[in-house]
Protein backbone atom coordinates (compact mmCIF):
# COMPACT_ATOMS: atom_id res chain seq x y z
CA UNK A 1 0.00 0.00 0.00
CA UNK A 2 1.62 3.45 -0.99
CA UNK A 3 2.15 5.92 1.93
CA UNK A 4 0.37 8.80 2.13
CA UNK A 5 1.78 12.55 2.88
CA UNK A 6 -0.63 12.77 5.42
CA UNK A 7 -1.54 11.08 8.69
CA UNK A 8 -4.36 8.41 9.24
CA UNK A 9 -7.22 7.54 11.62
CA UNK A 10 -7.82 4.03 12.58
CA UNK A 11 -11.75 4.08 13.50
CA UNK A 12 -11.90 1.42 15.98
CA UNK A 13 -15.14 -0.68 16.57
CA UNK A 14 -15.54 -4.23 17.76
CA UNK A 15 -11.78 -4.49 17.21
CA UNK A 16 -10.69 -3.11 20.30
CA UNK A 17 -7.34 -4.44 19.82
CA UNK A 18 -3.96 -4.07 18.23
CA UNK A 19 -2.96 -7.83 17.23
CA UNK A 20 -4.06 -9.17 14.59
CA UNK A 21 -6.18 -5.67 12.86
CA UNK A 22 -5.41 -5.53 9.43
CA UNK A 23 -7.29 -2.05 9.72
CA UNK A 24 -4.87 -0.60 11.73
CA UNK A 25 -1.42 -1.92 10.37
CA UNK A 26 -2.89 -0.67 6.92
CA UNK A 27 -3.26 2.98 8.81
CA UNK A 28 0.34 2.63 10.04
CA UNK A 29 1.57 1.53 6.85
CA UNK A 30 -0.31 4.42 4.71
CA UNK A 31 0.86 7.03 6.92
CA UNK A 32 4.12 5.98 7.53
CA UNK A 33 6.13 8.75 9.72
CA UNK A 34 2.94 11.08 9.58
CA UNK A 35 1.13 9.37 12.49
CA UNK A 36 -1.97 7.25 13.26
CA UNK A 37 -4.74 8.73 15.23
CA UNK A 38 -6.70 6.17 17.31
CA UNK A 39 -10.50 6.85 16.95
CA UNK A 40 -13.33 5.62 18.79
CA UNK A 41 -16.94 6.84 18.52
CA UNK A 42 -19.29 6.19 21.18
CA UNK A 43 -22.71 6.21 18.77
CA UNK A 44 -25.96 7.07 21.08
CA UNK A 45 -27.56 4.91 18.45
CA UNK A 46 -25.60 1.71 20.06
CA UNK A 47 -25.03 3.37 23.00
CA UNK A 48 -28.60 4.39 24.12
CA UNK A 49 -30.35 1.12 23.73
CA UNK A 50 -27.40 -0.67 25.78
CA UNK A 51 -27.92 -2.20 28.86
CA UNK A 52 -25.43 -2.00 31.69
CA UNK A 53 -23.36 -5.12 31.32
CA UNK A 54 -22.06 -4.25 27.45
CA UNK A 55 -22.00 -0.44 28.67
CA UNK A 56 -19.63 -1.61 31.38
CA UNK A 57 -17.52 -3.93 29.25
CA UNK A 58 -17.16 -1.62 26.57
CA UNK A 59 -15.98 1.36 28.36
CA UNK A 60 -13.51 -1.07 30.05
CA UNK A 61 -12.37 -2.43 26.86
CA UNK A 62 -11.72 1.42 25.81
CA UNK A 63 -9.93 2.05 29.17
CA UNK A 64 -7.65 -1.35 28.45
CA UNK A 65 -7.37 0.06 24.66
CA UNK A 66 -6.45 3.29 25.59
CA UNK A 67 -3.65 1.94 28.06
CA UNK A 68 -2.42 -0.40 25.16
CA UNK A 69 -1.74 3.08 23.32
CA UNK A 70 0.22 5.19 25.90
CA UNK A 71 -3.09 7.51 26.34
CA UNK A 72 -3.67 8.30 23.01
CA UNK A 73 -6.45 7.00 21.93
CA UNK A 74 -9.46 9.71 21.17
CA UNK A 75 -12.67 9.08 22.28
CA UNK A 76 -15.89 11.37 20.63
CA UNK A 77 -19.15 11.03 21.73
CA UNK A 78 -21.77 11.86 18.73
CA UNK A 79 -23.07 10.85 15.06
CA UNK A 80 -19.82 9.07 13.48
CA UNK A 81 -21.25 10.52 10.33
CA UNK A 82 -20.06 14.14 11.84
CA UNK A 83 -17.52 13.05 14.55
CA UNK A 84 -15.58 10.97 12.36
CA UNK A 85 -15.29 13.51 9.84
CA UNK A 86 -14.28 16.63 12.30
CA UNK A 87 -11.92 14.09 13.66
CA UNK A 88 -10.40 13.20 10.35
CA UNK A 89 -9.67 17.30 9.66
CA UNK A 90 -8.51 17.99 13.04
CA UNK A 91 -5.48 15.97 12.48
CA UNK A 92 -5.57 16.50 8.43
CA UNK A 93 -6.02 13.07 7.82
CA UNK A 94 -6.18 11.91 4.13
CA UNK A 95 -7.62 8.00 5.07
CA UNK A 96 -9.54 6.96 7.47
CA UNK A 97 -9.36 3.03 8.29
CA UNK A 98 -11.93 0.53 9.25
CA UNK A 99 -12.46 -3.30 9.17
CA UNK A 100 -15.80 -3.73 7.57
CA UNK A 101 -18.92 -4.16 8.88
CA UNK A 102 -21.70 -5.70 7.07
CA UNK A 103 -24.76 -5.15 9.83
CA UNK A 104 -27.69 -3.52 8.40
CA UNK A 105 -27.24 -0.17 10.79
CA UNK A 106 -23.16 -0.47 10.41
CA UNK A 107 -22.88 -0.74 6.92
CA UNK A 108 -25.74 2.04 6.05
CA UNK A 109 -23.57 3.84 8.42
CA UNK A 110 -20.17 3.00 7.02
CA UNK A 111 -21.87 4.28 3.48
CA UNK A 112 -22.89 7.83 4.91
CA UNK A 113 -19.78 8.30 6.96
CA UNK A 114 -17.84 7.53 3.28
CA UNK A 115 -19.70 9.76 1.42
CA UNK A 116 -19.10 12.98 4.22
CA UNK A 117 -15.24 12.02 3.89
CA UNK A 118 -15.63 12.00 0.24
CA UNK A 119 -17.24 15.53 0.25
CA UNK A 120 -13.95 16.31 2.49
CA UNK A 121 -11.39 14.58 -0.36
CA UNK A 122 -10.56 11.81 2.30
CA UNK A 123 -10.65 8.39 1.62
CA UNK A 124 -12.83 5.33 4.04
CA UNK A 125 -10.60 1.77 3.68
CA UNK A 126 -12.19 -1.55 4.30
CA UNK A 127 -9.65 -3.59 5.26
CA UNK A 128 -10.28 -7.05 7.61
CA UNK A 129 -13.73 -7.74 9.32
CA UNK A 130 -15.13 -9.24 12.37
CA UNK A 131 -15.31 -12.56 11.15
CA UNK A 132 -12.78 -15.23 10.08
CA UNK A 133 -14.30 -15.51 6.81
CA UNK A 134 -16.49 -11.92 5.39
CA UNK A 135 -19.92 -12.83 5.14
CA UNK A 136 -20.67 -13.71 0.82
CA UNK A 137 -17.43 -15.68 0.24
CA UNK A 138 -18.59 -18.89 1.53
CA UNK A 139 -21.21 -19.75 -1.55
CA UNK A 140 -22.60 -22.91 -3.33
CA UNK A 141 -21.94 -23.74 -6.72
CA UNK A 142 -24.88 -21.37 -7.81
CA UNK A 143 -23.23 -18.37 -5.85
CA UNK A 144 -25.82 -17.96 -3.18
CA UNK A 145 -25.65 -18.56 0.07
CA UNK A 146 -25.89 -22.36 2.02
CA UNK A 147 -28.86 -23.53 3.15
CA UNK A 148 -27.96 -26.55 5.63
CA UNK A 149 -25.49 -26.24 7.92
CA UNK A 150 -22.58 -29.14 7.43
CA UNK A 151 -22.10 -28.43 3.63
CA UNK A 152 -21.46 -24.34 4.70
CA UNK A 153 -19.30 -26.08 6.92
CA UNK A 154 -17.26 -28.04 4.53
CA UNK A 155 -17.42 -25.34 2.44
CA UNK A 156 -15.98 -22.75 5.21
CA UNK A 157 -12.98 -25.23 6.29
CA UNK A 158 -12.25 -25.70 2.36
CA UNK A 159 -12.07 -21.40 1.92
CA UNK A 160 -9.78 -21.39 4.78
CA UNK A 161 -9.22 -18.06 6.43
CA UNK A 162 -6.09 -15.72 6.52
CA UNK A 163 -3.44 -15.99 9.10
CA UNK A 164 -3.19 -13.89 12.58
CA UNK A 165 -1.22 -10.44 12.01
CA UNK A 166 1.38 -8.84 13.91
CA UNK A 167 0.46 -5.68 16.22
CA UNK A 168 2.00 -2.63 14.93
CA UNK A 169 6.07 -2.26 15.93
CA UNK A 170 6.68 -0.67 19.54
CA UNK A 171 9.31 1.76 19.71
CA UNK A 172 11.71 3.09 17.59
CA UNK A 173 10.21 2.36 13.77
CA UNK A 174 6.90 2.01 15.15
CA UNK A 175 3.93 4.30 14.43
CA UNK A 176 3.22 7.42 15.97
CA UNK A 177 0.35 8.10 17.68
CA UNK A 178 -2.24 11.43 17.31
CA UNK A 179 -4.75 12.49 19.33
CA UNK A 180 -7.28 15.07 19.29
CA UNK A 181 -9.51 16.08 22.49
CA UNK A 182 -12.42 13.85 22.94
CA UNK A 183 -14.71 12.92 25.95
CA UNK A 184 -13.61 10.61 29.18
CA UNK A 185 -14.77 7.21 28.96
CA UNK A 186 -17.84 6.35 30.91
CA UNK A 187 -18.05 5.24 33.79
CA UNK A 188 -20.89 2.69 34.26
CA UNK A 189 -22.19 0.94 37.46
CA UNK A 190 -23.60 -2.49 37.55
CA UNK A 191 -26.45 -3.95 39.33
CA UNK A 192 -25.61 -5.10 42.79
CA UNK A 193 -24.34 -9.03 42.27
CA UNK A 194 -23.31 -8.42 38.60
CA UNK A 195 -19.82 -8.66 37.90
CA UNK A 196 -17.85 -9.11 34.55
CA UNK A 197 -14.75 -10.71 33.13
CA UNK A 198 -11.86 -8.45 33.30
CA UNK A 199 -11.40 -6.27 29.65
CA UNK A 200 -8.93 -5.72 27.73
CA UNK A 201 -6.79 -7.56 24.51
CA UNK A 202 -4.23 -8.98 27.08
CA UNK A 203 -7.03 -10.22 29.51
CA UNK A 204 -8.22 -11.93 26.86
CA UNK A 205 -5.11 -13.89 25.64
CA UNK A 206 -4.78 -14.55 29.59
CA UNK A 207 -8.08 -16.92 29.06
CA UNK A 208 -6.69 -18.15 26.34
CA UNK A 209 -3.93 -19.20 27.36
CA UNK A 210 -6.04 -20.71 31.26
CA UNK A 211 -7.82 -21.98 28.37
CA UNK A 212 -5.14 -24.07 26.50
CA UNK A 213 -3.70 -25.46 29.46
CA UNK A 214 -6.75 -26.62 31.50
CA UNK A 215 -10.14 -26.48 29.04
CA UNK A 216 -8.99 -27.94 25.55
CA UNK A 217 -8.37 -31.67 26.92
CA UNK A 218 -12.27 -31.53 27.76
CA UNK A 219 -13.55 -28.85 24.79
CA UNK A 220 -14.94 -31.90 22.84
CA UNK A 221 -17.20 -33.13 25.61
CA UNK A 222 -17.99 -30.51 27.60
CA UNK A 223 -18.57 -27.69 25.34
CA UNK A 224 -22.31 -28.12 24.91
CA UNK A 225 -23.15 -27.65 28.79
CA UNK A 226 -23.28 -24.33 29.95
CA UNK A 227 -21.54 -24.90 33.13
CA UNK A 228 -17.56 -24.77 33.95
CA UNK A 229 -17.07 -28.15 34.42
CA UNK A 230 -17.04 -30.66 31.67
CA UNK A 231 -20.50 -32.60 31.04
CA UNK A 232 -20.49 -36.05 32.15
CA UNK A 233 -22.17 -38.93 30.24
CA UNK A 234 -25.11 -41.19 31.78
Amino acid sequence: MPANSAPAVMWFRRDLRLTDNPALLAACSAATEHGVLPLFVLDPSLWGPAGPSRRAYLAASLSALGEDLDGRLAVLHGDPVHEVLRAAKRVNASTVHVAADFGPYGRARDEDVEKALAGAGIELRRLGSPYAVAPGRVVNGQGNGYQVFTPFSKAWVDHGWRAPVDAPRRGKGGPTWLTTRGVKVPSVSLPDGLSLPEAGERAAHRRWRTFLKDGLAVYGTGRTCPVRRPCRRT
